[in-house]
């Protein structure tokens, strides 16, 4: 099993310097955000990828499309197609994609998921000639309104039931789905359908008023992540794992601080653990 270091958790430093930061740390991967990338420049990025070794996990996000219509709403599809683009410009296997949240003028989850549905196939095509998977993302139902009104994984499979596999799937968040009774029967029925997981760490109080930045390092909260990994890779998903944080304190600390913990934490917590389980003794 191996570590991806999502941009997310290294948010204030610049592209160039974490992925130098994460080949001195012995990282061989990382979940890129689509600005940084526009900010480096395409060319360079690839540049840097090829220099330092790093692979690409991910490219974090596009979306936002259930709380949408009209013109609006061709802008948001016109964008995750970019995304695309650029997610197939470096060479990732995957587009994190988060659906969006309840417009005011409809409250009813079931009709956003009918859009959100509508609109992943129309998309679809278009992952299909960049070759790079569409990943539904399930968010944590405290963002049902704001960001995504796909909130489990069981959600995420009825909402691309049917569409190819090849092309779309889900990207499984730890911290967002851990709390679900039916987390580990619906990661067994996601199967091939799981195209990324990330872990995270959470812990009350939740900080506010941006209640999101509030993940921790594994091993530094609540979250069983032995035990939901375990279970993620029994399904038969075999790449690597990201750690995707969120934490306006984290993001104060040196960057090579940052780094250090999220290492130390993923192999303690996560690594180390998993492998226990999946060596015991039949």
């Amino acid at each position: 099993m191996e570590l991806s270091l999502n941009q997310a958790t290294t948010r204030p430093y610049p592209l160039i310097p974490t992925a130098e930061a994460a080949m001195r740390a012995g990282i061989r991967h990382i979940g890129l955000w689509i600005e940084p990338v526009e900010e480096t420049g395409i060319a360079r990025t690839q540049q840097l990828l090829a220099d330092t070794g790093l692979s690409v996990s991910s490219v974090c996000r596009a979306g936002f499309l259930a709380d949408k219509e009209g013109t609006d709403l061709q802008a948001a599809i016109e964008g995750v197609k970019r995304a695309l683009d650029l997610s197939h410009e470096v060479g990732s296997p995957m587009l994190t994609l988060i659906a969006g949240g309840l417009p005011a003028s409809d409250r009813s989850i079931g009709h956003a998921e009918q859009r959100l549905r509508k609109t992943l196939e129309e998309l679809e095509p278009h992952a299909r000639q960049a070759g790079v998977r569409l990943a539904l993302e399930p968010l944590h139902p405290l963002f049902v309104d704001s960001r995504s009104i796909v909130t489990t994984i069981g959600q995420a499979l009825r909402v691309i039931k049917d569409l190819p596999v090849e092309t779309v799937g889900i990207l499984v968040d730890a911290y967002a789905t851990y709390w679900d009774s039916n987390f580990h029967d619906d990661v067994v029925k996601a199967g091939p359908r799981i195209a990324g997981y990330q872990v995270s760490d959470f812990a009350l109080p939740l900080p506010v008023p941006e209640n999101m930045n509030g993940r921790l390092f594994p091993g530094e909260g609540s979250i069983d992540l032995a035990s939901l990994t375990a279970s993620v890779r029994g399904a038969g998903f075999t790449g690597p794992v990201e750690v995707e944080i969120f934490n306006d304190d984290i993001w104060k600390l040196p960057l090579e601080t940052i780094i250090e913990r999220t290492v130390a934490g993923f192999n303690r917590y996560v690594a180390e653990p998993v492998n226990a389980l999946e060596h015991q003794p039949a």
